[in-house]
């Protein structure tokens, strides 16, 4: 069971906070400063390129040395690995993959616009850029006769460039993929049905004294990965379900996800994948031991009630020795899942043993799913505040750098969160961007005048407003779901 106690929902962390203290786990292609640096430079030159191209013929020496430098930019990129880089232009705002860079889609406006008028919206640098492929970018961008992107393909042909492509479509655009979204996430909705189903098979054989069989556990792991590997958020969306029938089966799924999520980000193999999943539904297994009135009592325990909870890390343990499985790590995670990262947690141990990582990712999954759900006993917390109750207690409670990692895959206000922005508007969290935890995509819910809209838009929060500077909008609040409304925020995703 998790608890909070007055002083935790104090010293709660500030989203910027967070956000700058996960941000160096984030899994986003410029995850150094000096790769990130690098993706700047590029950017850099070619707006450079561009100013000059507009004020110095081909041959000026000025001209020459920017496109140099342009060269060297790219060259520097693909010793990092990269075989072909993009910077895309999406709603005018500049992106090297997917990686946002609001300055400089201030500070290079004029080069974002030109590019836009002659119908390009990504412009791909290959492996081997050189001399040729930089002359022939920086005429196209001194041609003020080009406004169709066909006409600029053209020009780059003819000018004989071979290292650099241009399309009308950013790589950010997900508009041709809705449709394949969509059966993904059906997908993934059946998958997680069928593991609640499978779950409360195994309940019921439990609570008989019968000895289950893990097969259709096993199944359930591998069809989630599987849809894990082919679409992460379909997936991990399926987290933000909080309205299914037995909340004890809906969390075991939850932490199920949750845990493979973090699991895959921390870059762990298929196999040790698996039996992380077959842990992570059966971690808290022993609770079927413990009376119903206890487990949902609404109001404290008493101490004799705390010590029948507790024992169902042990019990749990038992029940798992018991049918003999060939992989240990269900009953290892069953009994150190309440450890704690300093060991102060129960049951007691050994001071020298340490908390297997298995037993460190589900305690984190565990804790995160169980302060987001609506108990009978006590109300959820909002996904920001569960994250920043996480993130205080790491080091104590929690590994501290699993707890950045998580953060860092969740985002500060993870998919399915409900949140209100700076023009009133209301909006559910769609997708969180990696590379700027604090601005993710949302789909617009109810508008200003608190009227629900009729077709949700999806808005990305990284982009800029040219003419300002500032972000043309930005996240005040997280709400809870039930106060803004919203009964299935899953429907959303």
């Amino acid at each position: 069971m998790t608890e909070l106690n007055g002083r935790d929902q104090e010293e709660l962390e500030s989203p910027e906070q967070l956000a700058a203290a996960s941000a160096s786990s984030a899994k986003v292609p410029f995850s150094t400063p000096l790769k990130l640096a690098r993706a700047r430079e590029l950017v850099r030159a070619l707006a450079v390129s561009h100013t000059n191209s507009q004020l110095y013929p081909v041959t000026h020496p000025l001209l020459g040395q920017s496109m140099d430098e342009l060269v060297s930019a790219a060259a520097s990129l693909a010793e990092f690995g990269f075989i072909e880089v993009t910077i895309n232009l999406y709603k005018s705002t500049l992106f090297v993959e997917n990686q946002v860079f609001p300055e400089e889609s201030v500070t290079y406006r004029k080069l974002v616009e030109e590019l836009l008028e002659r119908g390009i919206s990504a412009l791909t640098f290959e492996e081997g850029f050189e001399q040729t492929d930089a002359a022939a970018l920086a005429g196209l961008l001194s041609d003020t006769k080009i406004h169709e992107i066909e006409d600029a393909r053209i020009f780059l042909e003819t000018s004989g460039a071979r290292h650099l492509s241009i399309a009308e479509t950013t790589t950010l655009d997900e508009t041709d993929r809705e449709a394949q979204q969509r059966e993904n996430k059906m997908k993934a909705r059946e998958i997680y049905d069928e593991g609640a189903v499978a779950m409360r098979d195994v309940e019921t054989q439990v609570k008989l004294g019968k000895v289950f069989e893990v097969s259709t556990l096993q199944q359930v792991v591998n069809a989630l990965l599987d849809s894990l590997f082919h679409d992460p958020a379909a997936v991990l969306g399926l987290t933000a379900i909080k309205g299914h029938d037995d909340y004890t089966l809906n969390h075991a799924i939850n932490v199920c996800i949750l845990s493979l999520s973090l699991g895959a980000a921390l870059g762990l193999d298929a196999e040790t994948l698996h039996s992380l999943g077959l842990s992570s539904l059966l971690y808290d297994l022993g609770k079927v031991r413990i009376p119903e009135d206890i487990l949902n009592k609404q109001g404290p325990l008493t101490g004799d009630e705390w010590q029948i909870v507790k024992s169902h890390a042990t019990e749990g343990a038992d029940l798992l020795k018991r049918i003999q499985l060939v992989d240990q790590m269900p009953m290892i995670v069953a009994y150190e899942h309440h450890l704690r990262h300093d060991m102060q947690g129960y049951p007691a141990v050994d001071a020298a043993q340490e908390q297997h990582l298995f037993s460190k990712v589900v305690a984190l999954c565990d804790a995160y799913d169980a302060m987001t759900t609506r108990r009978p006993f006590r109300r959820e917390i909002r996904p920001d505040k569960a994250l920043a109750v996480l993130m205080q207690g790491r080091g104590k409670a929690y590994d501290p750098a699993l707890t950045k990692a998580f953060v860092a895959m969740l985002g500060i206000y993870p998919m399915g969160a409900v949140v209100k922005l700076d023009d009133g508007t209301t909006a559910v969290v769609f997708r969180v961007n990696n590379d700027d935890l604090l601005n993710p995509r949302v789909k617009t819910l109810v508008d200003p005048a608190g009227r629900w809209v009729d077709e949700p838009e999806v808005m990305d929060l990284r982009i800029m407003d040219a003419s300002t500077g500032k972000r043309m909008r930005t996240i005040v609040e997280a709400v809870p779901a039930a106060e803004a409304g919203v009964d299935d925020v899953w429907q959303y995703l």
